[in-house]
């Protein structure tokens, strides 16, 4: 005994006199390149490096992987109670990131020259000593059990070293980490510690089950009706379905209690003998199909779908590395909603995953922007890890100063903003389509689409006007026969969708005008004044030749720019893709514009048809010397030259000029990292590679390396035919050697990890809106992201068990769903 007093009295003084000893050297945290770390734990000169011992050099900030992704720190839990899931995350991340970087610290050193060395924490620490947890605030170690457990001595009191205080002694941290791991108080703590993780962690051990082979089939048993209850509800979540009825409980006399009420009937029609009888046998309060039991399951699977999805983003090699998508929408209940999708990379392929809807007070650039640090750190992401952010560019989400986007990259700096490359191509469109003529033809569309949707006479009318039509080409035994359908309105924000609807308003253009023309004809009791009235009124808007030739114009620049939009809401399209899809659509486009005369006179030959449908001609409209209202150029009485002066070229100027401007910083990131694609290698320059090292450095693995691993990543590609290199990122990635090439590999890591839309968000709304409806509008939080996340995320497959076991961890004290004697 008095041994051991006098080891723990020789470890304090001694602790506390290096304490002292320390803090009198000035020593200054500096992080250093990763060829100046030695893994072995060596002191490295400081005189050798060119530092100086009375002031040190600053050190390149490391900031390519956090220490703990977590984005707990041991340091904030010093004082006070810690809570059973915060210690269990304490536990489970006590170690830094294996790519993490430890700062350095000088000690006094007589063997050196300059009298100083530098020394460093190291990583083979934490798997000899278990119990040690690294602090980053603080950068030092504590005792994870003595700071959790504490116990106290049976004599004298315990070291601050290691437990109120952090230990950052490099130099005698071996032996000093093994005098504390043979004290008495420290064992204690960690027999607590373990105790506490396996009874939390593994409940099926616990004392107060019973160990009887009657408890063993009592859990099968249990288990198995469980399991039928979590498919029940697992296929109304995939499906969209709502699961309770109007009145659902156990008592009600209710005919319709609800399709999980009636899903699990059919299940024991259908043979589930195992759920039968748990619901003949069954206490009421012990069902398990309660709308609180309903609950309770939902939150299990929407932990287990997250689960999933976190772990993939942590498992990346590069490191725990992803960006963010956000977008705001207003729900049935007038709540306003905003959807957070994290992209990532799973086997060198991006991946975008919803990970839950937050109800949000306001809208300001503040509230979203705390709503979505407070849902990343909720899921264990550190939002220093953030390597991107893709909105849709409105005010409370672009803004410079008070934006969402500004605000977030004030946490995480690495954290970039790009705009939308959907929302940015529907803008230069709806800028280019400015032009009087196009504006026009468009708003008559959109007319003639409200005097159908509105009617369901005056659609039964259309429908006999295309019949009629298609008769009559029968008949005349030539025309392509008109499909029955209906004329699509004209969407206020996709383009996509007005590039369709525009085209199928050209193919009924001819049907459309014998209806309006049978509708103002009638002058009987069967149509009203004001639909004969809006009849004449757009029949004089569509028979007018500057609505002609605009729409022939709009269709045929439309077909250029669909395939773009289409491509751009993929989810796997990255930066250099979307830029060589934009650059091609504009070069062609500029290729239009040079050879205006003859692009327009084959347009000019389908306008003159279209005319001839609606039974007039293309002429020049009135002008006169001052116009303000119309167009008025020069065209010596000849309409085609009118039309393609005052229609087809400044509507071609716009758009190229919209395209070229709304793209620029798209332009500018792809252009950066281009030349390393294997068939643009011909660009990479010296100059081109400085800038690839300044904007990705950070995330190298060895950043000092890169010039000369750029130049074998040359000679590796020269000998490979032109044919036979890849062209895109994706494929690149998948042919090339990540440890021979690992700072090209984590540059094109990055570059597909960049969002170049945030179209998913807006299929998560879609979704959002089906699951969300007016006879669910009272839907909770929790119970919202639960279904949301499994309607949206079909491809998540469930883990029955898993889920049953999540359950049982939340709530143990309900029926016996662990086995205590199964080994796991």
């Amino acid at each position: 005994m008095s041994k051991q007093k006098s080891q723990i009295t020789d470890f304090v003084v001694k602790g506390e006199r290096r304490k002292r000893k320390h803090d009198d050297q000035d020593t200054t945290a500096q992080r250093e390149s990763s060829s100046d770390q030695h893994g072995d734990g060596r002191d490295v000169d400081v005189g050798a490096t060119g530092a100086s011992t009375s002031s040190a050099q600053e050190e390149p900030p490391q900031a390519s992987v956090s220490a703990n992704p977590s984005a707990l720190d041991i340091a904030d839990f010093l004082n006070g109670k810690v809570s059973d899931e915060d210690k269990l995350r304490l536990m489970e991340n006590r170690c830094p990131h294996p790519q993490f970087k430890f700062p350095s610290r000088e000690f006094k050193d007589k063997r050196k020259e300059s009298g100083r060395a530098k020394r460093y924490c190291q990583h083979d620490w934490f798997s000899k000593f278990p119990f040690l947890c690294y602090s980053t605030k603080e950068d030092g170690l504590y005792c994870l059990p003595c700071v959790l457990f504490p116990t106290k001595p049976k004599k004298g009191a315990r070291s601050k070293l290691l437990i109120s205080q952090s230990y950052c002694n490099w130099k005698d941290a071996r032996s000093d980490i093994n005098v504390h791991s043979t004290l008495e108080y420290h064992k204690a703590a960690m027999f607590t510690m373990t105790n506490f993780s396996t009874s939390t962690t593994t409940p099926d051990k616990r004392i107060d089950h019973s160990l009887t082979e009657r408890r063993k089939e009592l859990v099968q048993k249990n288990r198995q009706f469980l399991k039928s209850i979590i498919k029940t509800v697992e296929i109304c979540g995939r499906q969209g379905w709502a699961l309770r009825g109007h009145r659902d409980e156990q008592t009600s006399s209710a005919l319709n209690k609800g399709n999980f009420k009636a899903l699990l009937d059919f299940r024991v029609d259908a043979g589930d003998n195992a759920l039968a009888e748990h619901l003949q046998t069954a206490p009421l309060n012990a069902v398990y199909t309660s709308a609180i039991c309903q609950n309770d399951l939902l939150l299990c699977i929407k932990e287990y779908i997250q689960g999933i999805i976190i772990s993939e983003v942590k498992a990346q090699p590069l490191g725990p590395f992803y960006t963010v998508e956000a977008d705001e929408v207003t729900d049935i209940a007038n709540w306003e909603q905003l959807a957070i999708v994290i992209r990532y990379l799973k086997g060198n392929k991006p991946i975008e995953r919803l990970v839950g809807y937050v109800a949000c007070d306001s809208i300001t650039g503040e509230e979203i922007c705390r709503n979505i640090l407070d849902t990343l750190t909720a899921l264990g992401l550190n939002p220093q890890d953030c390597r991107g952010q893709t909105y849709d560019g409105a005010g409370n989400m672009a803004g410079k100063e008070r934006g969402c986007a500004a605000r977030f990259q004030e946490v995480s700096p690495r954290a970039h903003y790009h705009h939308c490359s959907s929302h940015s191509l529907n803008l230069a469109l709806s800028k280019a389509c400015s032009v009087t003529e196009i504006t026009l033809m468009l708003s008559a569309i959109k007319s003639t689409g409200l005097f159908f949707e509105g009617s369901p006479k005056r659609s039964r009318q259309l429908e006999k006007a295309i019949s009629e039509l298609n008769g009559r080409r029968r008949e005349q035994g030539g025309g392509d026969q008109i499909p029955l359908q209906k004329l699509k309105l004209l969407c206020a924000t996709r383009w996509v969708e007005r590039h369709t609807a525009l085209e199928d308003f050209i193919v009924l253009y001819e049907p459309v005008l014998d209806c309006l023309d049978m509708i103002r004809g009638q002058r009987d009791q069967t149509w009203s004044s004001k639909a004969i009235t809006e009849a004449n009124g757009l029949i004089a808007a569509l028979t007018s030749s500057s609505f002609v030739v605009a729409c022939v114009c709009a269709s045929y620049i439309f077909e250029y720019t669909k395939s773009l939009s289409v491509m751009l809401q993929g989810t796997s399209m990255d930066v250099i893709r979307a830029y060589e899809q934009i650059t091609m659509v504009t070069d062609e486009i500029k290729a239009v514009r040079d050879d205006v005369d003859a692009e327009f006179d084959r347009l000019f030959t389908s306008m003159s048809t279209m005319a001839e449908a609606a039974g007039i001609e293309i002429t020049v409209p009135r002008t006169c010397r001052r116009q303000t209202a119309r167009t008025n150029v020069p065209a010596d009485g000849s309409s085609k030259i009118y039309w393609k002066r005052a229609v087809f070229i400044p509507y071609l100027d716009g758009l190229i000029t919209e395209l070229s401007n709304r793209f620029t910083s798209l332009s500018h990131k792809a252009v950066r990292a281009l030349c390393l694609l294997p068939a643009n290698l011909d660009l990479c320059s010296d100059d081109k590679v400085d800038a690839i090292v300044q904007y990705y450095g950070p995330d190298m693995p060895s950043p000092a390396s890169v010039s000369q691993e750029v130049r074998l990543w040359k000679r590796f590609w020269r000998e490979v035919d032109d044919a036979e290199r890849p062209k895109t990122v994706s494929d690149t990635l998948r042919q090339m050697n990540s440890k021979q090439f690992p700072n090209v590999c984590a540059v094109l890591q990055s570059l597909l990890l960049l969002p170049v839309t945030s179209a998913e968000v807006e299929r998560v709304h879609s979704a959002f809106k089906i699951v969300k409806k007016k006879l669910r509008s009272t839907m909770l939080e929790d119970r919202l992201n639960a279904l949301i996340l499994l309607y949206f995320h079909k491809d998540i497959a469930l883990d029955y068990d898993e889920i049953i076991n999540i359950y049982s961890r939340k709530h143990p004290r309900r029926m016996t769903f662990l086995n205590p004697m199964e080994e796991k």
